[in-house]
């Protein structure tokens, strides 16, 4: 009985009977065949697509008005507000605040008025409205407290979760460190609180003189100095020299009942440290 030929030599016997003309043509009509493939057309992405329609207003039905000064409105003025024009039916569907205020809202007027929030964010907002995506180079720290602020008026926490998570892909200012973990602190948003801690870590030296660390709730200033003392992160006496500014900014004495009980919590750290007639730190 003769023996088939091994998986290599029939591999080889296989490759082998074909010409190089052969394999030319076989190459010509593989490269026709992907021309022709609309795969390989420069086809628009739906993302690309619905972009168009929201960054150029095509067939747009309705707008949404924004302040461009957040903090005030000058109602004299014409040009107080950023306009974008968009499509009830993709703002409508978004979510069923959305859906109430455009179809459902009897004094509608084809305009959505924002106010609060900055026209950087708002933007954000309305390309994530569209595409359930985020453009990279408009995704910054300084601008989640807003983002916060959207994603809980209409209902949409897949917004505040999405720049969450791209966040962790872009720059820092240390300036939006402190207010974006107090933020998270306050209200529970696990992932980017432990962001911020990443980075209030890596950043000790610089963050110990931001204004935002005085501007913290005790219970998430009592969080940083825990994590400092931890990792030592800054010399003791830094850390309780900021604990005396802390202290003096908001009065926590004895006689704030409200919130002294807690930053006592905070002094039992430094067994040294002693306390004036009135709570003051005095000695360490």
């Amino acid at each position: 009985m003769s023996k088939s030929p091994n998986l290599d030599t029939r591999v080889a016997v296989l490759g082998s009977s074909s010409s190089p003309a052969a394999d030319e043509a076989a190459s010509t009509s593989s490269s026709t065949a992907r021309a022709k493939s609309p795969l390989a057309q420069d086809i628009p992405s739906t993302k690309k697509r619905r972009l168009d329609y929201l960054r150029n207003g095509i067939d747009a039905d309705c707008e949404v008005h924004v302040a461009k000064n957040p903090n005030g409105v000058d109602e004299a003025s014409s040009t107080c507000y950023k306009k974008f024009k968009c499509h009830r039916l993709f703002l409508a569907t978004a979510s069923e605040k959305l859906e109430h205020d455009i179809f459902q809202n009897k004094h509608w007027n084809g305009i959505l008025q924002i106010n609060g929030v900055s026209p950087e964010s708002v933007e954000v907002f309305l390309e994530f409205i569209y595409t359930f995506e985020l453009t990279a180079e408009r995704i910054d720290l300084l601008i989640i407290g807003d983002v916060f602020i959207l994603s809980c008026a209409y209902n949409l926490p897949d917004f505040l979760v999405k720049f969450s998570e791209e966040l962790k892909n872009v720059t820092w200012p240390l300036a939006g460190i402190l207010p974006a973990y107090d933020l998270a602190f306050r209200h529970n948003i696990y992932d980017l609180e432990n962001c911020c801690i990443t980075k209030i870590l890596e950043h000790a030296a610089e963050l110990k003189n931001e204004p935002g660390i005085i501007q913290l709730q005790t219970y998430a200033f009592n969080y940083v100095i825990q994590y400092w003392l931890a990792t030592q992160a800054l010399p003791t006496n830094e850390i309780i020299k900021l604990i005396q500014e802390y202290q003096k900014e908001h009065n926590l004495i004895f006689r704030n009942s409200l919130h002294f009980p807690h930053f006592i919590k905070i002094i039992k750290y430094f067994p040294s440290v002693l306390l004036d007639a009135e709570g003051f730190i005095h000695t360490y």
